[in-house]
């Protein structure tokens, strides 16, 4: 099939890639010079979002590698330029650039009447040109239109910009700073201009969850990202009807099946477990050095950049993430996360005051607050997100803009399968270019012909909304967020026929335990199914550490799902994970 995609950011480079696996004939408009989307910099892209210039992921790289591509090693975090070396080398592994046309923007997009699109490409010279194709995929991303529709701030006589416009702190030495808005790119906003300005601000309406990128001071706290966790958080401790299917989701006898094999299995590895250390056979902790993931020297501990674990800082963040759940308990959370919580030390040590109001108005550079206080301000920083914008589509609508009025966030219900809006769903604890993959194996597998949308197709995508809304109620203007990719990821590997089957997990229950318990890891998409990668990609899997006394943790977790919901903690605390 002759297929177009459309931006060749890291979620058009895997989709290029899932689609040539199929034979299918791939074409990829690209508006910059060179692969990359916004990893990409370039010395005059100001006028566009892109990485700034001290940007750290904000999860390890093992969570943000494809599953064709895994990232070797331990969990360890990068800059903006590894990341953007990661995607280099894939795309040189695989041969992706040439397929991409540089310099291409896009200007319109056209569904015909026979099925087909019209794609309207305006290059470098400003020629524009129409070219034809079966089917779409739209890879250029949510952060296309920056969010200035603050209202309180048409009054303001200072600066005013947006955090996609952010590159460093430089312009902000000795001024008087308000930033609106707190997210994962503003927490580090914060920190960098709280470090030189005179005074900084930050003006929220809510407070987002807190996630320090380091567990016990030392590792990647994605390396706690099990499929029990999210079992327990999203399944057990509601009466709220799982929608997705996964593992044990097709009745209520495989249900009961699953779980109580898993965690048979999960008792009988203990005391091997314990056996195995007694005689130094049993490598499955991860080894302690002298520098942590995030590339810092391990001691003094820390939580994050510059952020050492200390006792008032836990205690901080245990506050803040009560306080985000207004009280209710934030066991199963409902609101999305920052993974960033550098900026903490400075709202101790008083550089960052937080303003919770909200503002009343603005008259001049002064900002007048509701709880009645006023401050004089030289910058104002919309930490305030981006916009949904689908206008580059002449007659195709996304209802309400939001995609989770499309099937797994990508297929368009009226485009039969030859839609693909990929990478537009971000998971609250989790990255987006697995994910971005994930969609793409699908549309690949539909263009194909191997597999078809379900027949109740909007009935599935109704069902499936709901569920995310309720488990994202406290963040209801966030409708590209999914609250746990692994439940995600794993309904979408079951349509396509990479999701081990469960019979498979029974006869090997070392995988299974693996599977269950373990670190989450994306490599056990390719250990089935179409274009597997299944050596590789087992071991990839049953290499897989924990952080903590690994025995404990399935202890604990086989005792939770046999305790009554009613029962388990209301809260998640730090003090559990993040001692010395």
């Amino acid at each position: 099939m002759k297929v177009c995609v459309i931006g060749a950011g890291p979620s058009g480079l895997t989709t290029i890639k899932q689609l040539i696996d199929e034979n299918h004939e791939v074409t990829c408009f690209e508006k910059n010079e060179d692969i990359g989307g916004i990893w990409y910099r370039t010395p005059d892209d100001k006028d566009q979002m892109k990485a700034y210039d001290n940007l750290m992921l904000t999860i390890s790289m093992k969570m943000m590698a494809f599953s064709d591509f895994m990232h070797k090693g331990e969990r360890t975090f990068t800059d903006h330029k590894g990341y953007l070396k990661y995607l280099q080398n894939y795309c040189e592994h695989y041969q992706l650039k040439q397929h991409i046309q540089f310099n291409s923007m896009v200007e319109e997009i056209i569904h015909q009447a026979d099925g087909s699109w019209s794609i309207v490409v305006r290059d470098s010279n400003a020629h524009i040109k129409t070219y034809n194709f079966e089917a779409l995929a739209v890879c250029s991303g949510p952060f296309k239109k920056p969010n200035r529709e603050i209202p309180e701030i048409k009054n303001f006589s200072g600066n005013v910009i947006h955090s996609s416009e952010y590159r460093n702190n430089r312009n902000f030495v000795g001024k008087k700073v308000l930033v609106i808005g707190l997210a994962e790119s503003s927490a580090d906003i914060l920190r960098e201009i709280s470090n030189v300005s005179e005074s900084c601000t930050v003006s929220i309406r809510s407070h987002t969850f807190l996630l320090p990128r380091l567990i016990y001071g030392h590792y990647a706290t994605d390396s706690l990202t099990t499929r029990s966790h999210h079992h327990e958080m999203w399944i057990r401790s509601t009466g709220f009807k799982y929608q997705l299917k996964s593992f044990s989701q097709d009745n209520w006898f495989l249900k009961k099946l699953f779980i109580s094999v898993v965690n048979l299995y999960g008792l009988l590895s203990i005391p091997l477990k314990l056996i195995g250390k007694l005689f130094g056979i049993d490598h499955s902790k991860k080894t302690l050095s002298s520098i942590n993931d995030m590339g810092q020297p391990a001691y003094p501990s820390k939580v994050d950049m510059y952020t050492e674990n200390t006792k008032e800082v836990r205690d901080f963040i245990d506050r803040w993430n009560k306080t985000s759940h207004k009280g209710a308990g934030n066991w199963s959370q409902k609101i999305i996360f920052c993974k960033n919580v550098s900026f903490v030390p400075n709202i101790i040590n008083g550089k960052i005051k937080v303003q919770e109001t909200g503002i009343d108005y603005i008259d001049g550079n002064t900002v007048h607050f509701k709880d009645t206080t006023m401050q004089a301000f030289d910058t104002i920083v919309l930490c305030t997100g981006f916009l949904k914008d689908f206008s580059i589509f002449k007659n195709i609508e996304i209802k309400d803009n939001n995609v989770r009025n499309l099937y797994k966030h990508a297929f368009h219900p009226d485009c039969n399968g030859r839609l693909a809006m990929i990478g537009f769903l971000r998971p609250i604890s989790g990255g987006i270019p697995i994910c971005a993959e994930m969609q793409a194996r699908y549309f690949a597998q539909l263009c194909s012909n191997n597999i078809n949308l379900p027949d109740n197709l909007m009935e599935r995508i109704e069902k499936e909304k709901q569920w995310e809304e309720h488990w994202m109620s406290l963040s209801p203007r966030h409708t590209e967020s999914m609250p746990s990719q692994i439940m995600f990821l794993d309904a979408i590997a079951k349509e396509i026929g990479c999701h081990i089957p469960m019979w498979k997990l029974l006869l090997h229950p070392k995988l299974f335990v693996k599977m269950w318990f373990y670190s989450f890891n994306q490599a056990c998409y390719r250990i089935e199914g179409p274009h597997s990668m299944r050596e590789e990609s087992m071991q990839e899997v049953l290499n897989e550490k924990l952080p903590l006394n690994d025995s404990l943790f399935m202890f604990a977790m086989i005792v939770l799902s046999l305790l009554p919901s009613s029962v388990h903690p209301k809260n998640i605390s730090l003090r559990y994970v993040n001692t010395d």
